[in-house]
């Protein structure tokens, strides 16, 4: 993915409706409203105008599905060029890429080095329609011009959810993604209640799909549901760190009507209610701090940890409680990505500094899953 260092980071919800309905989707409220050109000016001169210690801005623009208003995002970007262009920008979208064609892709192109587009894709046809529908029922992935991503962006990430209908073609669709030319960054759909008599076996099996895989293919990066960098496992968790991946970078987050929310996860749009909303108004992301009550306070795996607080009160209405479900589903991952990292350590035949690193970092990791998961099933 693209980076700007040192960046302020900004997201604008523009519009609150999608042309899909996704079975899995987290978006409760979707309502219709657009984010007007007006009010998305109010917010970026506000934003530039406090730029004091940043060197670059990173302005998502988010829905729903956002080319549902892409006249506002056309006018975003020349206002933003215009005015600030000389603060090197990104701007990052995520889309299910049924709108992107003719106009959409021509203006993309051109301005491609400022973009980066993340493609909501679940997988091989099959798998993908059977999540991502479009609101007459019918499958969406047709409709998507899988070609024009993969041209446009080097590794075009992809946005792949994995549910329980999914779980079983789960090792076939992230590898299908993979050879085609895709950043694969796989999750499990939390906001749900997982059955895991049926799903552990089925997940442990993907698992090993996924392990033979990348231990052949040297050559292939790996998706993000195994990929870890384990000596993250020496680092300190002060009273600093956030518990989300991301959730460390200055962050606004506005609705389309221009309200404030700390992070998308706690606006009207995703909570689906005032009230549940009104609790986090005057959040700052420097207020996600771990407590006590969290069931990961104290645990070394949290760097490894693909959950947030926002995931965490959708879930279970307390953001500091995670899903046991999904706890049981990270720790196999975390085995899964050791096993790899140790194949091919010994596969490439050398060990380098680095892969000593690794490995003696696995050890630890191995040996720390062991003792925790002794005391979890006590």
């Amino acid at each position: 993915m693209k980076y700007l260092p040192n960046h302020k980071k900004i997201m604008l919800i523009i519009t609150e409706n999608c042309n899909l309905r996704c079975i899995y989707c987290y978006e409760k409220n979707k309502n219709g409203k657009s984010m007007t050109f007006e009010t998305a000016k109010e917010i970026l001169d506000r934003a530039y105008a406090d730029m004091d210690g940043y060197e670059s801005m990173v302005i998502e623009l988010h829905g729903g599905e956002p080319f549902l208003n892409f006249t506002l995002i056309k006018k975003i970007d020349e206002y933003v060029i215009e005015n600030y262009g000389n603060i090197p920008v990104l701007f990052r979208m995520i889309t299910n890429g049924t709108l992107v064609h003719g106009e959409v892709q021509q203006w993309l192109s051109s301005r491609a080095e400022r973009y980066e587009l993340m493609l909501s894709i679940d997988g091989k046809q099959d798998q993908h329609d059977q999540n991502r529908k479009q609101i007459g029922g019918k499958g969406s992935f047709r409709q998507i011009d899988l070609d024009f991503f993969l041209n446009t962006w080097k590794h075009c990430p992809v946005s792949m959810t994995i549910n329980a209908g999914t779980l079983d073609h789960m090792a076939e669709g992230t590898i299908w993604l993979q050879k085609k030319g895709f950043d694969c960054c796989n999750a499990f759909e939390w906001a749900v209640d997982w059955n895991l008599e049926e799903s552990v076996p089925i997940l442990r099996r993907g698992l090993d799909k996924l392990v033979e895989y990348y231990s052949e293919h040297l050559e292939q990066p790996l998706c993000l549901l195994v990929k870890y960098h384990l000596q993250d496992f020496y680092d300190k968790i002060d009273d600093s760190y956030r518990y989300c991946v991301d959730i460390d970078d200055p962050l606004e987050c506005y609705d389309a009507q221009g309200k404030y929310a700390p992070c998308h996860g706690f606006t009207v749009f995703t909570t689906g209610s005032e009230e549940k909303a009104a609790q986090f108004e005057k959040f700052k992301i420097s207020d996600f701090k771990f407590t006590k009550e969290n069931m990961c306070y104290g645990c070394q795996l949290i760097h490894f940890c693909r959950v947030c607080f926002a995931a965490n009160f959708m879930l279970t209405g307390n953001m500091q409680k995670q899903s046991a479900e999904i706890c049981l589903f990270n720790r196999m991952c975390i085995r899964a990505g050791i096993r790899i990292q140790r194949n091919r350590i010994k596969n490439q035949g050398k060990v380098e500094e680095y892969e000593q690193k690794a490995l003696q970092a696995a050890v630890d990791v191995e040996k720390y899953l062991d003792v925790l998961e002794e005391k979890l099933d006590r």
